[in-house]
């Protein structure tokens, strides 16, 4: 994994937009492409990460039928429909498994924006698992590696990230119907989806793993509020499975992506980074990519001032983008934000990333890229005393 060793690196949390594809809304899905186009789409993907000046690119989860997917790749799950009884919103923790308190204190607020953002229509289906979970096959997932090394090739990308969900992050979007507890559950999902890291880091990209169920399983509304203390055990064991997955892979092929959620709402009931950071650095990788720019998250430098310390060896990306908002942030904002992540961690142990996957206008987005390479600009020029 590339480091910060003359100038600050810039880097992203994975999903992208086209440029020019306007409005993405709150959903996430990258629509798909065919399967012919597929390899011009990667290709495209990539380009435009590189032209702008990033340097660690991803595929974009850019993605045709047949491409990787959790459900197809496993066998254990079947999808059913959801039906709402009569006056029912989908904001509802019988139709949302990870609903938060956050959706249930202003229901009014999330009500208004899942049906602005069409998510009533995106929630009407259950993913159930029915049976033991087992892979299956990996040739979905070895066909869209294969597709974004050739763009690595094609473009003369220097390094490229490949990202896959956490068991954890996974989990939150399951109905157990088999498993006596979800803890048996996620430990299964996770003996699964081994192969599934392995075959990206053997295919010689860098793994990404997305992981918001450890700041995110704290403000459920299916779970009784926990202590700090008893939300450490419940988390653990999810690490612990995840750290099992990846094992015999090397840390430094790895990064873990953490985030309080990428809708555009209140956030009234993220934990604290400080409860969190100390299991989050449990987590074999080399590098973490923390939510930092976001204003329920901004403050929380102060984190790896005064309360932990970023082991010897280890990579910093904070977000230094919002991923919620369409105002672009300026490239010195941007520089600020990194020279102070710099001061404190070391200049050589910060890539400059995003929040999470970008909200809104594909325009806008962008924007927001071009703004991070220009702030790790203006920021390595202060940091290392020249142009970078």
């Amino acid at each position: 994994m590339r480091r910060s060793e003359d100038r600050i690196l810039t880097s992203h949390t994975g999903r992208l937009f086209r440029p020019g594809s306007g409005w993405n809304g709150m959903g996430g899905a990258v629509a798909p492409v065919p399967a012919e186009h597929l390899q011009d789409a990667v290709n495209d993907m990539v380009r435009a990460q590189l032209d702008i000046g990033m340097d660690v690119v991803s595929n974009g989860q850019v993605a045709a039928q047949g491409s990787y997917n959790v459900y197809d790749v496993i066998e254990g799950f079947e999808a059913r429909p959801i039906e709402l009884s009569e006056g029912q919103s989908v904001v509802d923790p019988q139709v949302i498994r990870w609903l938060p308190r956050d959706m249930q204190r202003f229901p009014d607020f999330y009500s208004n924006m899942f049906e602005r953002m069409a998510m009533g229509t995106r929630m009407r289906t259950r993913m159930c698992v029915t049976g033991p979970l087992r892979l299956k096959t990996l040739e979905p997932v070895k066909r869209d590696l294969e597709v974004f090394k050739r763009a690595l090739s094609d473009t003369g990308a220097a390094e490229g990230f490949f990202c896959v969900t956490a068991p954890a992050w996974t989990e939150e979007f399951l109905w157990n119907e088999y498993y006596a507890t979800d803890d048996e559950m996620v430990v299964a999902l996770s003996e699964q989806m081994a192969p599934i890291y392995k075959a990206v880091v053997d295919a010689g990209v860098l793994l990404q793993i997305d992981d918001p169920a450890v700041s995110h399983d704290w403000e459920e509304v299916r779970r009784p509020r926990m202590s700090l203390e008893d939300y450490e055990r419940f988390m653990m064991l999810r690490i612990e499975a995840l750290n099992a997955a990846l094992d015999g892979i090397p840390g430094d092929m790895i990064r873990y992506h953490v985030c309080w959620g990428s809708w555009p709402g209140m956030h009234t009931e993220d934990i604290p980074l400080k409860d969190i950071v100390n299991m989050i650095l449990k987590v074999k990788a080399q590098a973490y990519s923390i939510e930092a720019a976001k204003t329920t998250h901004l403050h929380e430098w102060k984190v790896w001032r005064d309360v932990a310390t970023l082991p010897e060896g280890k990579i910093l990306m904070p977000g230094v983008v919002d991923h919620t908002t369409n105002v672009v942030e300026h490239p010195e904002v941007i520089a600020d934000r990194i020279v102070m992540y710099a001061q404190i961690v070391g200049r050589e142990n910060v890539i400059a990333g995003t929040d999470c996957g970008m909200r809104g206008h594909a325009d806008a987005n962008w924007e927001k890229y071009r703004n991070i390479v220009k702030g790790a600009e203006l920021a390595s020029q202060q940091l290392w005393g020249t142009s970078a």
